[in-house]
């Protein structure tokens, strides 16, 4: 073997998604020889077959989190609500009872800045939601307004529907934050087996070689070319652990 070393790149800068897939493969090619690996290689492969497949699972767990139908369900039952105050002030606004269309004109002029809320970013809707709602409900003329055209109990609606949005998305966000902290976790551990375990293959190379552990070696080097060419934007962070 004239290169003893296995190709060098910045580990640390693959995605978790990258840096899980390398190590998966490598595992995989590393389990079809093990019976060819010597005492500590065949150790370090279990240890990287646990933490890699630990840190696997957790980054491809399902891209789409359980809260976001409920999301999706009660940001449609927000913009209904929008679009059924719309229609109704604009219906009243025409009305032949002169109080009705009066009503109608001053909730409006409250209303409309607000209307088109649910075209927007989510975070503006119910931020700017829970605004419009404060506001209302400290006004008793714009409330007895409501009420004469009949959308009262629509913005009572409105304000339930809100607030149950606000509490799926604020969970949502959450549960996404520990997925995203909980692969950052596991991968120090993930890396660190993985390095030993091509440490261990670099001596066996130059010290105990067999045509599967040449064979395995050939393998991982050509893994970590194809793997480190996925890094788009290298960066120079001075003591990032180099594989």
């Amino acid at each position: 073997m004239k290169n003893l070393k296995l190709f060098s790149f910045r580990f640390n800068d693959l995605s978790n998604t990258d840096a899980a897939s390398l190590i998966t493969q490598t595992c995989e090619h590393a389990s079809k020889v093990k019976d060819d690996l010597g005492p500590m290689a065949k150790v370090s492969l279990a240890e990287l077959i646990t933490n890699g497949a630990e840190f696997s699972a957790q980054v491809n767990r399902p891209r789409k989190n359980k809260y976001s139908d409920q999301v999706t369900k009660d940001r449609k039952a927000s913009a209904n609500l929008f679009s059924e105050i719309n229609r109704a002030v604009a219906f009243e606004s025409k009305s032949r009872d002169a109080a009705k269309k009066q009503a109608a004109v001053d909730f409006d002029l409250f209303f409309h800045p607000y209307s088109a809320l649910p075209k927007g970013s989510i975070g503006a809707q119910m931020e700017q939601t829970v605004e419009m709602i404060k506001k209302y409900k400290a006004n008793p003329e714009l409330m007895s307004a409501a009420k004469l055209i009949g959308v009262d109990t629509l913005m009572t609606e409105l304000e339930a529907d809100n607030n149950a949005l606000r509490e799926v998305y604020e969970t949502r966000t959450a549960d996404m934050g520990n997925r995203e902290a909980s692969s950052s976790d596991l991968r120090p551990e993930a890396t660190e087996s993985y390095m030993d375990f091509c440490i261990i293959i670099e001596q066996y190379v130059k010290l105990a070689p067999n045509e599967s552990i040449i064979t395995l070696f050939n393998t991982m080097d050509e893994l970590r070319r194809k793997h480190s060419a996925l890094i788009q934007k290298p960066k120079d962070k001075g003591t990032t652990p180099t594989a």
